[in-house]
């Protein structure tokens, strides 16, 4: 006699999943207070490689409805590059910082889609991974997924897994990145779409993340490398296990190498790997306490 299944409600796998998340951030050193509804966590697990191997990073946890998410650009003449820290010192109030999205060296002007208050800056035709900065109900909410930008006197937006495009149209700050990581819970295994250069997710760089848990907070995380004796960097797949560590249910890689920076109240707490220090850069994500 066959006996009937028996289906788990969904509200169970939620939480199951949330139960599982909370156990994966309990497993973090205990974090440092920086301001109400920032914690900011330093994870120096050489397990967090493979093999085995010095690593140094640092992962901001924000509360979504206690703080706010802006793009903001290097000041002086455009286009204009600038420190993370030169630009969260110029906006009141700011919180912590990364470093943004991708940019010519010689010209500080943006290669990837970038959206500041509004305006589209820089468009894209390659399907790069991609996030909007969204502010809805006085929660700070962040969209992923891959899309093209296309520019003009309206620009289009072509998400290509399943968002709206009037989503990306009314959010105030998008940035691109390179390497869509996870979404939704899924991790994502091939970027043949956002056409990265060849090694790129496979070698080990200095790297910057943004992301979101189950439970909706926000993560900036930054990932120390070419050091040897303080941190090798993360390939994809290690930036995937961390992004599994932390809880996150959906993950874009920044820009990275010599640009990544992270800033908080007041100074660089990551190492920058340039010899020369923080690199100047073209714009900034910036964490800042939430006035609505």
């Amino acid at each position: 006699m066959n006996r009937p299944r028996r289906t788990i409600p969904i509200a169970a796998w939620l939480l199951v999943f949330a139960l599982t998340a909370s156990a994966q951030q309990a497993t973090l050193a205990p974090p440092e207070q920086v301001a109400d509804g920032v914690l900011l966590y330093r994870l120096d697990d050489p397990a967090l490689l493979t093999p085995p191997g010095p690593v140094a990073v640092q992962a901001l946890r924000l509360d979504a409805h206690k703080v706010m998410l802006q793009i903001r650009r290097g000041g002086g003449d455009e286009p204009a590059r600038e420190t993370v820290a030169g630009i969260a010192s110029r906006q009141p109030g700011t919180i912590a910082a990364i470093n943004g999205g991708f940019f010519a060296l010689q010209t500080g002007r943006p290669t990837d889609f970038l959206k500041v208050n509004g305006e589209v800056v820089h468009g894209t035709r390659r399907g790069r991974g991609a996030v909007a900065l969204l502010d809805e109900g006085h929660v700070t909410r962040l969209l992923f997924d891959r899309v093209s930008v296309g520019t003009g006197r309206r620009p289009t937006y072509t998400p290509l897994l399943g968002s709206s495009p009037a989503v990306w149209a009314r959010a105030p700050d998008a940035i691109g990145g390179a390497g869509l990581l996870v979404l939704d819970g899924r991790e994502l295994t091939e970027w043949a779409d956002e056409r990265i250069a060849a090694g790129f997710e496979t070698t080990r760089h200095p790297r910057t993340l943004i992301g979101t848990d189950a439970d909706g907070a926000i993560w900036l995380v930054t990932v120390d490398g070419r050091n040897p004796f303080l941190s090798f960097g993360m390939s994809f797949a290690e930036l995937q296990a961390l992004a599994k560590r932390l809880g996150l249910r959906s993950a874009l890689n920044l820009d990275g190498g010599g640009s990544t920076t992270m800033w908080v109240d007041g100074e660089v707490v990551n190492h920058p790997s340039d010899p020369e220090g923080p690199r100047k850069v073209s714009e900034a994500i910036l964490v800042v306490p939430r006035t609505r």
